[in-house]
């Protein structure tokens, strides 16, 4: 497995998506150019791209491009089947979410921690690589393409969440690849 794909690009991204403030952004952002080789304003006004991030993400209005895998499902439903599945998968790597039911274990900062795990794990085990295989390549494919899609459609999207939508696309690819998933 590639080291750097789960043990440096998964948590640059997971710490982008659980940015809590302006600050965040702007470290975890720097950490994506890094790892990516993508280019960022240096410049960028962060106090603006938390808003942008929050509008896209967080709310209060309607949020048009959530960080759940449960509102791109076929039925969307908060903490419905995706939830559960996810949480069945952490259960069998030996993780929990923190504040169980505070926020929905289908968020995309949880999911991308699942990764990294995954990818630091044995290819070895059988079980631990089916599991591999239905998280990358059916539950994260099945969802992230959409989510960016989302974002993509919007408006005026600052820059910085464009490059880490672009950084988290290109880590799906790859992630994808090195799990051996191909498109159907």
């Amino acid at each position: 497995m590639d080291n750097t794909l789960f043990s440096q690009q998964a948590p640059a991204l997971r710490d982008f998506f659980a940015s809590v403030d302006a600050e965040d952004l702007k470290k975890s952002s720097s950490s994506i150019s890094r790892y990516f080789n993508l280019s960022i304003d240096t410049d960028a006004d962060w106090r603006e791209v938390e808003y942008d991030f929050n509008r896209l993400f967080v709310g209060p209005a309607a949020i048009p491009a959530p960080l759940y895998a449960s509102a791109y499902a076929e039925e969307p439903l908060l903490m419905g089947k995706a939830t559960l599945e996810v949480r069945d998968a952490y259960r069998a790597l030996g993780l929990e979410v923190p504040n169980k039911n505070a926020t929905p274990d289908d968020h995309l900062a949880y999911e991308l921690d699942a990764a990294a795990a995954l990818g630091s794990m044995s290819t070895e085990d059988e079980a631990t690589g089916l599991l591999r295989t239905w998280f990358i390549g059916d539950h994260l494919s099945g969802w992230i393409p959409h989510f960016a899609a989302a974002v993509r459609k919007q408006k005026d999207v600052s820059e910085p969440v464009l490059m880490a939508v672009e950084a988290l696309t290109m880590w799906l690819e790859s992630a994808r690849a090195e799990t051996g998933c191909t498109e159907e």
